[in-house]
């Protein structure tokens, strides 16, 4: 597993990240975790977890870990359809803003560029799942949606209109629970939500009473939701 450290790049084996996690309660991954603000807000205000900042990008992640040195922040350089294999273990996820292929495929759909061949990455290739396979049972998540990615609609929101609470429960759920993930609340976010969230795109977005622009996604993650729902496919 690739930790980053400002400038350095340091490999972390299975059972050193597993003598880390025992020091702590448990283990929070932000997917997608960007220029770190919302893991290291997560750090300071849970000292008794373990943060794990997660993202593609390793640029974002060297400013972020050079300016900060908080013991329960740990930055990792990689893909969620590839995620480490020492990693594992998680007992909550976040997922804040997604963009690009993340969106993609937080939207239900596979990670890869429209046209390209999945296969080359397996089940790998479903972030949803991807993810599920890592966690522990009962892990709760936080999905928050941008809904400037519908204003107008980027090439990877595909087909899927844009989501409101009813339709996310009527519709997402159901993509959700069969990659382990069971949704139970969708709701937009006022103004003081969006702050708590602490991210770059606090600044970015500017909502009001009659138009909101982030839709969060709550419930748990159950890895046998997703092994039997496998095993319900048609063959």
């Amino acid at each position: 597993m690739r930790r980053i450290r400002g400038r350095k790049i340091v490999e972390l084996t299975a059972a050193e990240f597993a003598e880390l996690a025992a020091r702590y309660d448990k283990v929070v991954l932000d997917v997608g975790t960007g220029d770190g603000k919302h893991a290291l807000a997560l750090a300071r205000q849970r000292p008794d977890q373990l943060i794990v900042g997660l993202d593609a990008a390793k640029d974002n992640l060297r400013k972020v870990s050079a300016r900060t040195d908080v013991a329960n922040l740990l930055f990792v350089w990689a893909a969620v359809e590839r995620l480490p294999v020492e990693l594992s273990g998680i007992g909550e996820v976040h997922v804040l803003m997604p963009w690009g292929s993340l969106l993609r495929g937080m939207l239900g759909g596979s990670s890869t560029e429209p046209g390209r061949d999945s296969s080359v990455l397996g089940d790998q290739s479903s972030v949803l799942g991807a993810v599920a396979d890592r966690c522990l049972p009962g892990a709760p998540f936080l999905v928050t949606l941008n809904l400037h990615a519908w204003r107008p609609p980027v090439p990877e929101v595909g087909t899927h209109a844009e989501p409101t609470p009813e339709s996310a429960m009527a519709e997402l759920a159901e993509s959700y629970r069969r990659h382990g993930w069971l949704l139970q609340q969708a709701r937009y976010l006022d103004d003081e939500g969006i702050g708590q969230l602490a991210t770059s795109w606090t600044r970015r977005l500017n909502s009001s009473r009659d138009r909101l622009d982030v839709l969060a996604l709550t419930g748990v993650l159950e890895p046998g939701e997703r092994a039997s729902a496998d095993r319900n496919q048609p063959a």
